[in-house]
């Protein structure tokens, strides 16, 4: 069974309002991944036999990175605030990292 679409907010500044929305959950996300790779790397990074994959791990959270750095510049340039959840979503992110990384490649 499908939700109904939810109707676009009538009023001044509707666009605004969503581009601010959909602009802070994509920063978020982008975010959340650089911590996970970093919570991986932390983990992996230090094991000695696993070097191959902290490299891979490395290469992958810049990329997310450079993601990140372009979200940050959306933001500024739009006055539109990160999410209020960003500490909680920092340390999120590491330990999902480095508790997946426990768990093995």
């Amino acid at each position: 069974m499908s939700e109904k679409p939810v109707p676009a907010r009538p009023g001044a500044g509707t666009l605004e309002a969503r581009l601010a929305e959909i602009l802070r959950v994509d920063h978020a996300g982008e975010l959340g991944a650089v911590h996970i790779y970093q919570g991986q790397r932390a983990v992996l990074g230090a094991a000695k036999d696993k070097a191959r994959i902290a490299a891979q791990l490395e290469e992958m959270e810049g990329h997310e990175a450079v993601h990140l750095a372009r979200f940050d510049a959306l933001l500024n340039d739009r006055g539109v605030r990160p999410t209020v959840m960003t500490p909680l979503w920092r340390l999120a992110g590491f330990a999902l990292g480095a508790g997946t990384a426990l768990m093995g490649e």
